[in-house]
């Protein structure tokens, strides 16, 4: 038997990692539609629930060993680094919305309704000049953010797939066929 190395114990690590934040982000996942269903601006709180811990799965599988950068815990999955997982440009508007806001006030100009925390299909609200800075329509899983749609079932698929790989990996291990040295 073959002992583990503190590099193969962080892959492992990192792996389980993984699978926990893709589990909660299923269960985040999971309550948007049923807050939304009651007309509970929670919704958005699980929305951004969901999106923190789909940001995690994307820093764990682009964590790397800093001694070998090409060999990352995605690479050792088989995650590309193309996928929808690592699009951040979404959640980074949100981290960063302090620095976001200034840039769309400039854009935007004075003058724009903003719309802001509504539920429903955007074309049941109709005021002109109308700027949706949160809105989420169930109809379509679509979660806007100043005025930039988000198919949150896609990621939400996304992330499915990767706990599925991850979790078979694990299986794999704990079965012995997967040999150390991991990386």
């Amino acid at each position: 038997m073959i002992k583990k190395t503190k590099k193969d114990l962080w892959v492992e690590m990192s792996i389980r990692e993984v699978i926990t934040q893709a589990h909660f982000a299923e269960i985040s996942y999971s309550h948007i539609d049923q807050k939304a269903a009651n007309i509970n601006d929670a919704v958005f709180s699980s929305i951004h629930s969901f999106l923190s811990h789909c940001a995690m799965i994307s820093k764990m599988l682009k964590a790397n060993d800093r001694e070998s950068f090409v060999k990352s815990i995605g690479f050792v999955l088989g995650i590309s680094d193309d996928s929808i997982i690592h699009q951040r440009r979404f959640r980074n508007h949100l981290e960063h919305f302090d620095q976001r806001m200034q840039r769309w006030i400039g854009k935007f100009a004075t003058g724009a309704n903003i719309g802001t925390y509504n539920i429903g299909p955007k074309s049941a609200i109709q005021i002109s000049n109308m700027i949706f800075v949160s809105h989420y329509d169930p109809n379509n899983h679509t979660f806007t953010f100043v005025d930039e749609d988000f198919d949150l079932s896609a990621l939400y698929v996304e992330v499915q797939k990767i706990e599925s790989i991850a979790n078979n990996w694990i299986k794999k291990m704990e079965q012995g066929f997967k040999k150390s040295p991991f990386l």
